[in-house]
């Protein structure tokens, strides 16, 4: 019997090891995609052109369409293409942040439950 119980505290110990854990882990990524939902602009890696104004936007359009001279596009076209990246970037971020703080959030809550029960278990046994 007492065997029985050393194995049962064992195990409830190495699940609320591994439940901590795995809160950090949760925790950094949870609080990672909150700073970049408050400022999506700098989320993030963008490969493609700097969204970060309007002018840096339009020397990138124009240094690429430098080397094929046949289309140059027009301020105005540059400007919506600059919005159109611009909220695609930003729609693209806020997607992801609300999936990471969500998986985030029910992954904490259920490790949260797991560690609960398994202190009292361990309580039971010791």
């Amino acid at each position: 019997m007492e065997k029985k119980r050393k194995i049962i505290q064992v195990y409830a110990v190495i699940v609320n090891v591994i439940a901590i854990i795995t809160i950090i882990i949760s925790a950094t990524s949870l609080i990672s995609a909150v700073i970049d939902r408050n400022d999506p602009m700098y989320a993030g890696y963008n490969n493609n052109a700097d969204l970060s104004s309007f002018d840096k936007y339009k020397l990138d359009v124009l240094s690429t369409t430098q080397k094929d001279a046949a289309f140059i596009p027009s301020d105005e076209e540059i400007q919506d293409m600059y919005e159109a990246a611009k909220e695609y970037w930003i729609n693209k971020i806020n997607h992801e942040t609300f999936r990471t703080i969500t998986v985030s959030s029910v992954i904490i809550v259920l490790c949260i439950v797991l560690f609960g029960f398994h202190w009292w278990l361990a309580k039971k046994y010791g």
